[in-house]
């Protein structure tokens, strides 16, 4: 893949951005030119990542959950550089549960770092791109957001409502030069998904009826999936405010 450095400069944080998804767009942001600081609870991961990609890459520990964390990482993003060009709302917590075994403690964490998690980040980090007059959020939802599924009622909430919110804030912002936008991946093959399939009685079983899913036959890469992401990063996407975009292969066209 060319290298056309197409966020040459640009100042980017990437929530949850260790593993999966969250790696590939840091990976393809450096390939792109940009500086990322990776904001993740698992900061030995994040920094082996950092390790790997060089200086282009910094770390911070930070549980989406907690205000003061994501205080602390927007002040150490505009310590760093000034500013910040590109916010990708990506950490995320799932559960596949029947809505009556749930538990409180299992709503409140979905909840909280799916959807509180992005609510916080945009608090303390937009205001400094509506400072600024650019910028753009990229918010990662997924299927779950869009359609309904069982046993998702907390992950699907959460994910339904980050949707919303996406749509409420871009309007908000709409004149502002803050972009905000939203990706929802289906299917795809990452440590989150990997974890889901390790629960199931029959994990091959599983991983074929995840595929099933699929109108194009297989799972999604986080590649892919980062693709998208840059898209919205970059000034291509210039018209697009309050986007939803399913990257699924083709489910919800069916």
């Amino acid at each position: 893949m060319a290298n056309e450095h197409r966020l040459e400069g640009k100042a980017c944080i990437v929530t949850g951005g260790a593993s999966g998804i969250g790696a590939a767009t840091v990976r393809r942001f450096v390939r792109e030119g940009a500086e990322v600081l990776i904001a993740d609870r698992d900061l030995a991961m994040a920094d082996a990542l950092a390790s790997e990609l060089g200086r282009a890459v910094s770390t911070i520990a930070c549980d989406v959950r907690l205000e003061a964390d994501v205080r602390a990482v927007a002040a150490a993003a505009i310590a760093r550089w000034g500013r910040v060009d590109v916010l990708v709302n990506n950490a995320g917590s799932e559960l596949n549960r029947a809505y009556d075994e749930t538990t409180v403690e299992e709503w409140d964490r979905v909840l909280d770092t799916d959807l509180k998690g992005p609510w916080l980040f945009c608090k303390h980090v937009v205001p400094h791109m509506v400072a600024a007059g650019r910028g753009s959020v990229i918010n990662i939802s997924s299927l779950n957001g869009l359609v309904g599924f069982p046993l998702s009622t907390a992950y699907g909430s959460a994910k339904g409502g980050l949707v919303v919110f996406t749509k409420d804030l871009a309007i908000e912002l709409a004149t502002s030069g803050v972009r905000v936008n939203c990706v929802c991946p289906g299917v795809i093959a990452t440590p989150m998904m990997e974890r889901w399939t390790d629960r199931m009685p029959d994990k091959a079983e599983a991983q074929q009826m995840l595929r099933g899913t699929m109108p194009i036959g297989r799972m999604g890469t986080a590649e892919e999936v980062a693709g998208a992401i840059f898209f919205f990063a970059s000034d291509d996407s210039a018209l697009c405010q309050g986007s939803v975009l399913a990257v699924d292969g083709g489910f919800v066209a069916q």
